[in-house]
C-alpha cells in the first residue's frame, strides 16, 4: 500500500496528494491531522467511487481509499449553472442595500423555473448559510428542491460559523474549483 502523509496540511492539500497518489496507485493510506480534512477525503471517496476506511489514535486520522473498479459516470445534470456566493451583500456600495439586493436575489432564484445545480458560498458569503442568517429559510427551500449547498469550511472556520451553520455540508477550495472550472455558466451576484 502507498502511504501519504499529509498531517499539518489543510485544504486543499490533502485531497489533492490523495488525488494525485490515486493517479498511480490501487490503494492508499493517507494520515491526516484534523477533521475537516478526514471529512474531505470521504466525499472525495464517495465522489470517485472509492472504498473508505478511517481509523483515528491520538488525533490522527488513517484513511485509507481503494479502488472499487466501478466505472464512475457524471451523471449528466439538468442544471446547467451554478451560483457562487463570496459576500452577504450582493454588489459593492452600500451595505444596507447589498444586503436587500441579496435577499432579492436568494429568494428570486427559489421562485426560477431552472435551478441552480449547486450554490457555493465562499468568504463573507458563508454568513448566508449560518445562524442569523436573513435568507436561510431560502436557502433551505432551495437545498430541499435538489440544489446543492456547499459552504467553505476554511471560511467558517475563520469566522467562527463551522458549529453555525444550518443548510448544506462543508467543502474545500479544491472542490470550488472543481465545481467551477467544469460549469457551464457561473452567476454572481
Amino acid at each position: 500500500m502507498f502511504y501519504v502523509d499529509a498531517k499539518g496540511l489543510v485544504c486543499p492539500r490533502p485531497v489533492i496528494m490523495a488525488k494525485k497518489a490515486l493517479e498511480s496507485n490501487d490503494e492508499i493510506c493517507i494520515l491526516v491531522d484534523n477533521e475537516t480534512s478526514a471529512q474531505n477525503l470521504e466525499k472525495m471517496a464517495s465522489v470517485m467511487a472509492l472504498a473508505y476506511e478511517c481509523q483515528t489514535k491520538d488525533g490522527i486520522y488513517e484513511i485509507t481509499l481503494k479502488k472499487t473498479g466501478e466505472i464512475h459516470a457524471q451523471a449528466e445534470d439538468d442544471n446547467d449553472y451554478i451560483v457562487v456566493v463570496s459576500s452577504k451583500f450582493a454588489g459593492q456600495g452600500d451595505d444596507t442595500l447589498g444586503e436587500a439586493l441579496m435577499k432579492s436575489f436568494i429568494y428570486t432564484l427559489t421562485e426560477a423555473e431552472k435551478l441552480p445545480a449547486t450554490m457555493i458560498f465562499y468568504n463573507g458569503g458563508v454568513w448566508l448559510t449560518t445562524e442569523g442568517s436573513p435568507v436561510i429559510e431560502d436557502i433551505k427551500k432551495l437545498e430541499s428542491a435538489g440544489v446543492e449547498i456547499l459552504s467553505c469550511g476554511t471560511c467558517l472556520n475563520f469566522y467562527g460559523l463551522t458549529e453555525k451553520l444550518l443548510a448544506g455540508g462543508v467543502t474545500n477550495m479544491y472542490v470550488i474549483a472543481e465545481k467551477q472550472m467544469k460549469a457551464k455558466r457561473i452567476v454572481r451576484p
